[in-house]
């Protein structure tokens, strides 16, 4: 048996090239990492003319390209031979038309001042296709984390032009090193790589005469900016050039300008560093240079989370968006505002911190079993309003005023939510005016829940964001590169990756609408004075009444003496800003209920489909009821029971119908709480007795929580029958969905062994019932800010992949608006993070009368 060696079809590994480097802009950005990896402190990418003035002859390929920018080129060169000449007696105006095309054709040049290459290196390792030298070496020289990877990155000039040289000089004074490669040269039927060739030669020279001697120094930079308003010398007296001859591309002056804003976004945003890109156009000489990477100075909000390796988050907050010293006083009188991170000193200094466990963050428990493996990352985050406000928005929102055309000029260019693997961007992710834009679908996150900012539950569009991602290559390996450059490859660990950042993002959202709400309820708090509002509606009713017979106001006021008339339109002005405010403190709480109705709205319909279906269902659990003892029945009769005793357990037909019968006594008991929810019975108001209704709610949930390995435990301290004037179903709604949200938690990872809830009911109060209500699962979800959230409405902390919202968030919305609605009270016992939930309720005690 012959040993066989596998050979390479040139044409294959030009593809390698082609297919990994998806357009021009990325190709460019290879290079330019490239020129990183060689420790550069300067990269200048230029766009020069190739032509000084209009050529006698040219090339096949020469003509070939001009035709691009020359239309009937063949009126200004004839073929001569392998060759093309220019026309004899062309005019003035044809010679200024070949002149002006001739502008277009260009040489990209891309010269970097980094450590250079010898030829031994060009020969062992950029001949070398898919050399591993950066895996084996993770620093450059210099320190810095290289950021190739794969060795395919050279092959970006072939996406780039036919032609390609490569200058290289190690250091000053030393010999350069001249490469050049044809590209067209890996094309033809059978051959192979090892039939394509390179030229490589070497010659005593400086850079800076070679860089004079062909024509490029004139355009390279001087100087190099330290800050926004200082410069330092920059030189180029090593390091290398790359000149890339016959561009595929045609790069007019808005395309060397789009790629001066695909450079800035692949360096993060920070004060100048190490690193600079210049990018020239020797036709658009006002929009050249060096590339800004500045953070923005103006936002309004900034946070900044750590994630440590060991699953600890550090969050930084700070706040522009409010100007502090116009902040009503009453706000901080509220509960929610005395707590750190929301006191008056907090919005003084205008930041606060705080840190958080990664799995308190708004992830689902296959998430959080996932999420340390993705690794240590920081995160950055922007957000920017685009318009100022409005008289009406700055009496509810002390906002401060803003630059909106320099803000929206900075977010078209540097908006979105990057990734950064060691400083350099990971593309296509934050791309603008791209489908990788919004990639974590923070658009689709608002259409879902377009809540308002003081809603608790709203969402930022990704419009008015800014981000940036810092991971690296040692600390994420999960997160690396698709072979192009366009994605990140392990599609579950992105997507684990994708539901975390979308968390970190909820924190910064639920400290915005946290203190919106705030502003909200202290803004309606003053304006709404009850007394004026109770006055505009009598006003209004009286207007109403007089309708058919209207009378002129003074008269209407009583008044007939003529000087009376300023203090009757005085007392008028009055009536009819008591109206307004009725009528807006209405329309503001209609609004409200107009959200509360339509999913209401939805839950009727639920429920009458399943009054609808009430028969049908009965049938369906009367034949579940029996379907089991017939199948047992059945097989008794026809199976070999000394037969059967030698098959194996799990296909056993008695075990199997056996299976069958636990799981229709799960679905029957879900059947029977649905039908006993609908009752005509329970939707009647009645006078309840408490302690009946506890035992029968005892017996309608055991068998569910004894399925779940969950204890009920009933305490009534009653002395005496405590009586309530109420609905059943609303208890029902009450005690349902406290039991169910208990089921829920008791499924979160936890230290205890028993699962064990507790209702205890005492008349302590007078005319009152207290209820105690508690068990000992894991406590309220640190997804909560504050305790007070799990009362609002569409609040939730379960979630699923994604970090969308399981839950509808109305439990315990519905518990509490219940309870009001009976003028009871409810009170939260336990705290955030606090093992174990409690809650105390109280409801009126109803007196029979004598």
């Amino acid at each position: 048996m012959a040993d066989i060696p596998f050979k390479v079809s040139a044409r294959a590994a030009r593809l390698i090239g082609r297919e990994n480097v998806a357009t021009s802009q990325g190709a460019i950005t290879e290079l330019v990492k490239n020129a990183y990896d060689a420790d550069a402190g300067a990269c200048a990418v230029m766009f020069l003319p190739r032509y000084k003035q209009v050529p006698r002859s040219i090339s096949g390929r020469q003509y070939q390209e001009l035709s691009k920018f020359l239309q009937d080129a063949e009126s200004y060169y004839e073929a001569v031979g392998q060759e093309y000449h220019l026309r004899t007696g062309l005019s003035g105006q044809f010679l200024d038309s070949v002149a002006a095309a001739f502008k277009d054709v260009l040489d990209l040049w891309i010269v970097d001042n980094g450590h250079g290459m010898s030829a031994q290196v060009i020969k062992d390792h950029w001949m070398v296709i898919g050399t591993d030298a950066k895996e084996i070496r993770e620093h450059s020289v210099g320190g810095r984390v290289v950021t190739g990877a794969k060795g395919i990155g050279r092959f970006a000039l072939d996406r780039l032009g036919y032609e390609c040289e490569l200058y290289s000089g190690e250091h000053e004074g030393a010999e350069i090193i001249h490469w050049s490669v044809d590209w067209e040269c890996f094309e033809g039927r059978g051959k192979i790589l090892d039939d394509v060739r390179a030229s490589l030669d070497s010659y005593a020279e400086e850079l800076c005469s070679l860089y004079q001697r062909i024509g490029i120094k004139e355009y390279l930079p001087k100087s190099v900016p330290v800050n926004e308003t200082d410069y330092e010398p920059v030189s180029f007296l090593k390091g290398t050039a790359i000149r890339i001859s016959h561009l595929h591309d045609v790069w007019d002056q808005r395309d060397s300008l789009k790629l001066k804003q695909t450079l800035e976004a692949l360096l993060p945003p920070r004060e100048r560093g190490g690193f600079n890109i210049y990018v020239y156009d020797y036709r658009d000489i006002a929009s050249s240079g060096w590339i800004d990477s500045f953070p923005p100075d103006q936002f309004d909000y900034k946070m900044f989370a750590k994630i440590n390796a060991s699953g600890s988050v550090e969050f930084a907050i700070e706040r522009k968006e409010i100007d502090p010293s116009k902040i009503r006083s009453a706000v901080f009188d509220y509960k929610e505002m005395q707590v750190d991170g929301f006191r008056r000193g907090d919005f003084l200094i205008g930041s606060y911190g705080y840190n958080k466990s990664i799995f308190n963050l708004r992830l689902t428990d296959n998430e959080k079993k996932d999420v340390l493996s993705i690794g240590p990352l920081d995160f950055t985050l922007y957000f920017f309003k685009l318009a100022n406000p409005s008289a009406d928005t700055l009496e509810r929102y002390p906002q401060k005023s803003f630059d909106v055309a320099k803000r929206r000029r900075w977010l078209n260019s540097s908006g979105g939510i990057r990734i950064y693997r060691d400083g350099f961007r990971v593309r296509p992710y934050g791309e603008p005016n791209t489908q990788g834009s919004d990639w974590l679908l923070l658009g689709q996150r608002v259409a879902s829940n377009p809540a308002a900012a003081k809603r608790i539950g709203w969402r930022v569009p990704p419009q008015q964001v800014a981000g940036t991602i810092n991971i690296t290559k040692h600390e994420n390996p999960l997160l690396a590169d698709q072979s192009n450059r366009e994605g990140i490859m392990n599609e579950r660990a992105f997507s684990v990756f994708r539901s975390l950042i979308i968390s970190l993002i909820a924190e910064f959202e639920h400290d915005r609408s946290y203190i919106y709400r705030v502003f909200d309820r202290v803004y309606e708090a003053e304006r709404a004075d009850q007394k004026d509002i109770e006055e505009g509606k009598q006003l209004a009713e009286d207007a109403l009444a007089n309708a058919d017979n209207p009378k002129p106001p003074q008269l209407e006021l009583g008044v007939t003496n003529p000087e009376s008339l300023h203090q009757a339109n005085e007392e008028l002005l009055s009536q009819n800003l008591k109206i307004a405010k009725a009528y807006k403190t209405e329309e503001q709480r209609n609004e409200v209920l107009k959200d509360e109705i339509q999913v209401m709205r939805g839950l009727a319909t639920l429920g009458t489909v399943l009054v609808s279906f009430t028969h049908e269902l009965k049938q369906i659990k009367a034949n579940m009821d029996l379907r089991y003892r017939r199948m047992d029945n059945a097989l008794k009769r026809v199976v070999d029971e000394e037969r059967i005793k030698t098959v194996p357990e799990y296909v056993n037909p008695f075990n199997i119908v056996q299976r069958w019968a636990r799981e229709d006594e799960k679905v029957g008991r879900w059947v029977d709480f649905a039908l006993s929810a609908i009752s005509p019975v329970k939707r009647r108001r009645k006078i309840i007795d408490f302690s009946s209704y506890l035992l029968n709610l005892s017996e309608y949930w055991e068998d569910f929580l004894k399925a779940k390995s969950i204890v009920l435990h009933i305490v009534d301290e009653l002395e005496q029958p405590a009586l309530l004037l109420a609905h059943e179903i609303d208890l029902d709604s009450i005690f349902y969905n406290l039991l169910i949200n208990s089921v829920e938690a008791f499924i979160r990872p936890r230290d205890a062994e028993s699962r064990d809830v507790w209702i205890k009911v005492a008349s302590v109060s007078p005319n009152s019932i207290d209820v105690i209500y508690r068990d000992n699962g894991p406590g309220i979800s640190e997804g909560f800010t504050s305790v007070s959230d799990i009362f609002s409405f569409g609040v939730s902390s379960k979630t699923t992949e994604g970090t969308e919202v399981s839950g509808t968030g109305i439990g315990m919305w519905l518990v509490k608006g219940i309870i009001d609605d009976y003028s009871g009270e409810v009170n939260l016992n336990s705290g955030i993070g606090e093992s174990g939930f409690s809650i105390s309720l109280k409801f009126p005690e109803y007196k029979k009368e004598g």
